[in-house]
């Protein structure tokens, strides 16, 4: 369904998307209080300009007149396998900074101070705070980026050229 030539840039700025929400994340695992949820936040703004970096360097990669359509395309491929590299990296993470996590009774690594509605779980929402970021969060900013680059960044607005990266 889509053209070999730009499996590499996918997975090289998947890659990065990841990598962007990803510092973020280890620094919220190592704090363990509730209180630095902003950092996986700031993971998904940060993942929000690495695929609008993304955006930029494909159109001028293509004369600054890419196809509108080639670029949303693109953009969501490159989101979708940051959201996969991230929540690999983040269940990874998990037992390494709390080693607990699957042995019974409350986690020593629970949240301090989280809010009764996150949860009243071994960990208190972590898990699942931390997978929503992942994988919702990721996903609404860098569609975001997505769909505001391509309509923006282009040289030539009056006219579109037919998709480059679907083949219909």
């Amino acid at each position: 369904m889509f053209k070999k030539e730009y499996v590499a840039s996918y997975l090289k700025w998947g890659f990065l998307s990841a990598l962007a929400f990803c510092i973020p994340m280890f620094i919220f695992l190592s704090s363990e209080d509730f209180v630095s949820t902003w950092l996986l936040f700031l993971g998904n703004a940060i993942v929000m300009v690495v695929i609008g970096a993304y955006m930029l360097a494909l159109n001028k990669s293509k004369g600054e007149n890419a196809s509108t359509q080639t670029m949303v395309a693109a953009g969501h491929i490159a989101t979708i396998v940051g959201i996969i590299i991230s929540c690999i990296v983040a269940a990874i993470a998990l037992p390494m900074f709390i080693p607990d996590i699957f042995s019974g009774g409350k986690s020593d690594g629970a949240l301090v101070n989280a809010p009764s509605q996150t949860g009243t779980g071994k960990t208190n929402g972590l898990i699942f705070i931390l997978f929503m970021c992942a994988t919702v969060g990721n996903f609404c900013f860098g569609s975001f980026a997505s769909f505001m680059i391509p309509y923006t960044a282009r040289k030539n607005q009056t006219k579109d050229r037919k998709s480059e990266v679907l083949n219909n």
